[in-house]
C-alpha cells in the first residue's frame, strides 16, 4: 500500500499571489461544487516546504486554477527580473559568462519560431524549422579551432562528427561515455538490407561481436580473453560529479570497482585501491590529474586485456586545473604498444573487418576548451605584438595541448571533445558542443521516417536557438579579438589573486586575519582563485561556489573562489575585495558536529553487508554541488 492516501482531506492553505485559500480558488474556477476533485490539492505549504527567498515571494509565482491576471503576472515577471538584475551584477563564483548584452538586441526575433535541430546536423530533415545551417557553421569554426579535419565529410574517417548540445557538458560527457562504452566493448550498429526473410525495409541492429584478435605487430593476451570487452574507466578526484553519475548510469566498471573486487590487495600504488585516480598534492595540490599515478593504473590494466578509457579535464570545476594530456599521452601511449591497445581487429560481418582502438580518451573541456585555443591564437603571434607582449605577462610557459591535434608517436590521442556554450562564449540557457571523428563513432546512418533525418544525436528534439548563441558569440568579433579577450580574463585573474594576496596584508597590519590566513591559491593558468569561505551573507551576495576541502594536517578547510569570466571586470574585483574587508567578513558560525560515519548502526557491523562492494565514489560536497 501508498504511505500516501489519495482520498486524505488536506489542510486548506493560502494559494497565488491574493493569498486566497486552495478551496476558495477552486470554487471560483467552478472545480469545486462539491464534487470529486478533478486536480490534487497541495498536501503541505509550499511556501513553508521550498527554500525562500527574501528578495522574492513564492506566493507571487504561485499559479492558481483561473491563472492570473495581467498585473499580477506582469508584476511577477518584473520582480523576478528585477531579482535576476541585482544577482546578474554581483555573480562571480561559478563558470558563467554573464556578458549577453547582444543576445535580445539580436536574436529576439527568434523567440517567435520553434527552432528545432531534431536529428543529425549535417541532414537538414524533414522539420524544417531549423537552425541546422547555423549549427553547421558553428561546428566548423569549432573543428578549426580544435585542429580537426573539417568540413564534415561522411566519407573521411578523420573528418569531425559533432553537434550543439540542448544541455551543458554533462549532455556531452554522457553521449562520449556511452559512445566510448560501446567501441571499446565490442557493440555496433548494423544496418541489414530489406527484402530477406520478409522484412520489406532495411532495420538497424545492435550487435556484439566476438573478442577481438590484436592486429598485427600487438600482443595477445591469452590469459585473459574475457577481458577484451571489459572497459574500465579513470579519472581524477576533481573529476565533475557529472561524470561520476554517467559511470553510474551507463553501469561502465571504474578500475576501483574492478580492483576491489577482482584484484584486491593489488593496487600497484596503494595497499588498497582508490576511488578515483589522485590529483597532484591531494586537496592542497593544483587539481589536475597525478600522471605517474594513472600510469601505473592503466599498466595494471592494460597488462590484463582490458580496453582503456580515460577521462581527463581541461578546466576543473573548483580549481580551474587543466590535466596534463600531452604528458599523459606520452606515457601511456606505449602501454597501448605494448599490450596490443593502439588496433583491434573487429569482425562485426563476414569478410569484413572493422579495426579499433582498445582505448578511448575523451577531453571534458567545459571550460578550457572554449578558452584555450583563442590563447594559443594569441601565442602565435609576432613576438614584438602588443598581443603577445601582454600574454608573456601572463603565461611564461607554453599553451597547454589538448585537442585533435595532438599527437604522440604518430597516434592521434584524443577521441572526443566537450565545452560548454554557457561558460566562456556565454549563453541564455544551458548548451555546449560535442565533437569526435567518424573513424570512432559505432552508428551508421540511419534516416527515421519521422524526422527524414539520421537520429545520431543523444536527445531527439534538440533547441535550435543554442546554435544561434553560439554563432553570435563567435561571428561578432574576429579570432584576434576573441584572442585578445582571451588574454585579458587571465590579467582579470592575476589581478584578483594579488587583490586578495593584499587584502590579507591589510587584514593582518589590522589584526583581524583569521588564524592561518586567508589560503589564497590559483592552480596553473586557471581563470579561478580559492581563498577562505567568506560569511554567509557573502556568499549570498556575490554567489560563490564553496567547497569543504580535508587537507594534509587533517583540517577540513572551507574554501570559495571566484572565477575571472569575461563578465568579471577589475572594478568588480575591487568591490568584491573591500565586501571581504569589512568587520566580520569572515566571521562564520562553528559547524556543528554531524554523524559520525556509521552512527545508527549497531556495534561492531561492518559499513556494507557481506558481499557488497563499493562502484564509484559519489561526491555530495564541492565539484559543482555547493
Amino acid at each position: 500500500m501508498s504511505g500516501h492516501p489519495t482520498g486524505r482531506q488536506h489542510p486548506d492553505f493560502p494559494y497565488g499571489p491574493d493569498d486566497t485559500t486552495w478551496s476558495e480558488l477552486l470554487a471560483s474556477a467552478g472545480l469545486g461544487n462539491g464534487h470529486a476533485p478533478v486536480i490534487a490539492g497541495p498536501a503541505r505549504d509550499p511556501r513553508e516546504v521550498y527554500p525562500s527567498d527574501p528578495e522574492l515571494e513564492i506566493g507571487e509565482f504561485e499559479i492558481p486554477a483561473e491563472g492570473l491576471t495581467d498585473q499580477q503576472r506582469k508584476r511577477a515577471l518584473n520582480r523576478l527580473e528585477t531579482y535576476l538584475v541585482g544577482k546578474h551584477g554581483t555573480m562571480v563564483g561559478f563558470q558563467g559568462n554573464q556578458d549577453m548584452a547582444r543576445c535580445q538586441q539580436d536574436l529576439g526575433r527568434f523567440l517567435e519560431f520553434h527552432l528545432n535541430n531534431v536529428g543529425d546536423p549535417f541532414q537538414q530533415g524533414n522539420y524544417k524549422v531549423n537552425t541546422k545551417i547555423v549549427e553547421r557553421a558553428v561546428l566548423d569554426h569549432y573543428a578549426s579551432l580544435w585542429r580537426a579535419a573539417w568540413p564534415y565529410d561522411a566519407e573521411n574517417p578523420d573528418s569531425y562528427w559533432g553537434y550543439v548540445l540542448t544541455m551543458g557538458s554533462t549532455e556531452g560527457n554522457l553521449y562520449a561515455l556511452a559512445s566510448a562504452r560501446d567501441y571499446l566493448s565490442g557493440k555496433k550498429l548494423i544496418t541489414e538490407p530489406g527484402g530477406d526473410d520478409g522484412q520489406p525495409v532495411a532495420q538497424m541492429m545492435y550487435v556484439q561481436a566476438a573478442p577481438p584478435t590484436p592486429a598485427a605487430g600487438g600482443a595477445p593476451r591469452p590469459e585473459a580473453p574475457d577481458n577484451a570487452y571489459r572497459p574500465v574507466a579513470f579519472y581524477s578526484e576533481d573529476t565533475h560529479y557529472s561524470v561520476i553519475r554517467a559511470v553510474r548510469t551507463l553501469a561502465i566498471d571504474t578500475f576501483a570497482a574492478i580492483g576491489r573486487r577482482e584484484y584486491p590487495g593489488q593496487c600497484p600504488i596503494a595497499d588498497e585501491w582508490p576511488m578515483e585516480v589522485p590529483s597532484r598534492g591531494g586537496a592542497e595540490g593544483s587539481g589536475e590529474i597525478d600522471v605517474e599515478a594513472l600510469e601505473g593504473l592503466v599498466r595494471f590494466f592494460a597488462e590484463r586485456g582490458h580496453p582503456i578509457l580515460l577521462l581527463l579535464n581541461f578546466g576543473t570545476t573548483f580549481k580551474g586545473a587543466y590535466d596534463n594530456v600531452e604528458k599523459v599521452a606520452a606515457r601511456l601511449v606505449p602501454i597501448f604498444a605494448e599490450h596490443g591497445l593502439l588496433e583491434r581487429e573487429i569482425e562485426f560481418e563476414p569478410g569484413r573487418v572493422d579495426r579499433r582502438r582498445g582505448f578511448w580518451v575523451h577531453v571534458d573541456g567545459a571550460l578550457g576548451a572554449g578558452f584555450m585555443p583563442f590563447l594559443r591564437i594569441a601565442a602565435a603571434e609576432e613576438r614584438g605584438s602588443e598581443l603577445a607582449v601582454q600574454l608573456r605577462r601572463e603565461i611564461k610557459g607554453k599553451i597547454p595541448e589538448f585537442d585533435f591535434g595532438l599527437e604522440v608517436h604518430g597516434v592521434d590521442v584524443v577521441s572526443s571533445l566537450v565545452m560548454s556554450g554557457h561558460k566562456w562564449p556565454g549563453a541564455p540557457w544551458p548548451c555546449g558542443v560535442f565533437m569526435t571523428k567518424n573513424k570512432f563513432r559505432v552508428e551508421p546512418p540511419s534516416t527515421p521516417a519521422y524526422t527524414g533525418s539520421p537520429d545520431t544525436t543523444f536527445a531527439g528534439s534538440r533547441n535550435g536557438l543554442s546554435p544561434l548563441v553560439l554563432w553570435n558569440h563567435l561571428a561578432s568579433r574576429s579570432i584576434r579579438e576573441h584572442a585578445a579577450l582571451a588574454v585579458r580574463a587571465l590579467r582579470v585573474t592575476r589581478y584578483l589573486e594579488s587583490s586578495l594576496r593584499e587584502l590579507e596584508d591589510r587584514l593582518d597590519r589590522e589584526d583581524r586575519l583569521p588564524e592561518g590566513g586567508l589560503h589564497v591559491d590559483r592552480s596553473p593558468m586557471a581563470l579561478t582563485v580559492r581563498f577562505l569561505r567568506p560569511n554567509d551573507h557573502l556568499v549570498e551576495k556575490w554567489s560563490l561556489s564553496c567547497q569543504p576541502m580535508l587537507v594534509k594536517s587533517g583540517e577540513l578547510r572551507h574554501y570559495a573562489h571566484v572565477f575571472a569570466m569575461p563578465s568579471v571586470t577589475e572594478e568588480k574585483v575591487d568591490a568584491f575585495v573591500e565586501d571581504l574587508f569589512a568587520e566580520g567578513a569572515f566571521d562564520r558560525p562553528e559547524p556543528r558536529p554531524g554523524p559520525r560515519p556509521g552512527a545508527g548502526r549497531p556495534a561492531g557491523a561492518a559499513t556494507f553487508a557481506t558481499d557488497v562492494r563499493p562502484l564509484a565514489l559519489v561526491p555530495v560536497l564541492g565539484r559543482g554541488f555547493q
